[in-house]
């Protein structure tokens, strides 16, 4: 007769390891954003120039957006290839959000997560085709 054998089950100490390289990682992309937030506040108040609010929000939803592509390509992070992708697309993300923040100054804060849900595939579907591209000799 044999002995029925139970698949392995995870080891805690890798899953707390991982829930804390989470935790982490979420809390740098806020801190990043605070900061930026901050800065932009402490020169509104002592120029006197007033920000809008849109721009905060482009500040917060491409937080968002790094913090889902990074999730997303975890094991990729240590591929130079992945970051040289991964940045171009996020100055294209700025650059193209900059002009349509400057052209539409009515723009919507809802408007924000709904081109998140488009803008991530997108790009993630441009970072595979660049990370899995096969060397032709």
């Amino acid at each position: 007769m044999s002995v029925p054998t139970s698949a392995p089950k995870p080891n805690l100490g890798k899953r707390v390891l991982a829930l804390i390289g989470e935790g982490l990682k979420l809390f740098g992309i806020a801190v990043a954003c605070l900061v930026i937030i901050g800065l932009a506040v402490v020169v509104s108040a002592r120029t006197g120039i007033v920000i809008p609010a849109r721009w905060f929000g482009l500040i917060v939803w491409t937080g968002f957006l790094v913090w889902v592509i990074l999730r997303q390509y975890k094991s990729q992070l240590r591929q130079t290839r992945f970051w040289i992708a991964f940045l171009v697309l996020l100055v294209i993300h700025v650059v193209v959000f900059a002009r349509i923040l400057q052209q539409y100054p009515d723009w919507r804060m809802a408007w924000f997560p709904l081109v998140a849900i488009l803008e991530a595939p997108c790009m993630a579907v441009v970072l595979e085709g660049t990370i899995h591209k096969k060397h032709r000799r």
